[in-house]
């Protein structure tokens, strides 16, 4: 039986190029294993948790139920894809927690056991988005206002009005 082949009108390479046998070369070794960056990793670590919007809005009403709050309210634009803002009545975030709100593996939630819904979420959301936390806690004259990005507090927690318990703006990049 006989094959028909196709002829190019070029004819074929008798000698390859250097550089030509260099690639083929190093095509033929593995590929070097690296470490990635912190910032890769980050993101990835908050994929596992934020996998789509339904699940940063879980997270944030699990924990305004960890907050005792007794009235939610959940505003979403575009599916989620754009803003999605939990604003709570709950007993809200002390000023002197708000530096480490958004660093990961930190949590009023744990000590000896596990007794809450929601954990870490919201650490992970400021490596996939823009995290804005506006909160007053009983006593307070004024509540505190601070904006997360990257697992890192943009700016010193800033004074502004304030209702009860805490209200979290998570703008998606």
């Amino acid at each position: 039986m006989e094959v028909e082949r196709e002829h190019s009108e070029e004819p074929l390479p008798t000698m390859m190029a250097e550089d030509e046998a260099e690639a083929i070369r190093v095509a033929k070794e593995p590929p070097k294993i690296h470490r990635l960056d912190q910032s890769v990793l980050n993101r990835i670590a908050a994929g596992e948790v934020i996998q789509r919007p339904v699940s940063a809005v879980k997270e944030l009403v699990e924990n305004s139920l960890d907050a005792h709050s007794t009235s939610i309210n959940v505003v979403v634009k575009d599916g989620g894809l754009k803003l999605i803002q939990v604003s709570d009545d709950g007993h809200g975030i002390r000023y002197e927690d708000l530096p480490i709100l958004s660093e990961r593996h930190s949590t009023s939630k744990l000590s000896k056991s596990i007794k809450s819904m929601g954990f870490r979420g919201l650490a992970s959301m400021t490596y996939v988005g823009h995290v804005t936390v506006t909160t007053i806690t009983a006593g307070q004259l004024h509540g505190y206002r601070e904006s997360c990005l990257d697992g890192v507090m943009e700016h010193e927690p800033k004074a502004c009005a304030a209702v009860k318990g805490t209200q979290i703006m998570f703008l998606i990049f």
